[in-house]
């Protein structure tokens, strides 16, 4: 039987040692992954991916919270259910359950439910935080990084010869929404 730890942050400037270093004082000899991605998608997760490819029967995947699996409840109930037929357990250690059990199924189906509802929340606050900016000027949209600027500027030359915006930002290589931010910030 292996012991694998699995620490997620979903973005790079989010410090993951805590979590990590969380779970090795308890499982030393536990296999630390290590993971900086958005827990929407199980599948756009490659470390994560990579472990479920390495577990077999007997292993044991350590998180220490539900929500570093995902915050998808489907998805977390799937996994369960492919995991528990490989038979590898997980166990999460603030809830100081595991998958295998009647109990730990029943608190995991609640847990993956109240993750999913807390990125709802958290979409929805950003979705009005980024209306309230939008009104108030302050909100402009990702930047636009020097290389593509370099293209709008190319399709900015191409509009002054006479082509239209579309065939300027298609000749380019820049999306014409993109151009269409240049051009105003002008």
């Amino acid at each position: 039987m292996t012991d694998y730890i699995y620490s997620r942050v979903s973005t790079k400037e989010q410090n993951i040692e805590h979590q990590t270093a969380d779970l090795a004082d308890e499982y030393p000899s536990a296999i630390v992954v290590e993971e900086k991605a958005s827990g929407k998608n199980v599948e756009d997760r490659p470390k994560f991916q990579e472990l479920l490819e390495t577990v077999i029967s007997g292993d044991r995947i350590i998180v220490r919270e539900l929500s570093r699996l995902g915050r998808n409840t489907q998805a977390i109930l799937k996994l369960f259910e492919e995991l528990e037929a490989q038979g590898v357990t997980v166990l999460i250690k603030n809830l100081q359950i595991d998958s295998t059990s009647a109990t730990g199924k029943m608190v995991l189906t609640i847990m993956a439910s109240v993750a999913t509802m807390e990125r709802d929340i958290m979409l929805e606050r950003q979705s009005v935080g980024i209306a309230l900016a939008k009104k108030q000027g302050k909100f402009k949209g990702r930047p636009i990084n020097p290389k593509t600027e370099l293209k709008c500027k190319e399709a900015s030359d191409y509009i002054a010869t006479g082509l239209s915006k579309e065939k300027a930002a298609k000749a380019a290589g820049v999306g014409i929404a993109t151009l269409y931010r240049y051009l105003n910030k002008k």
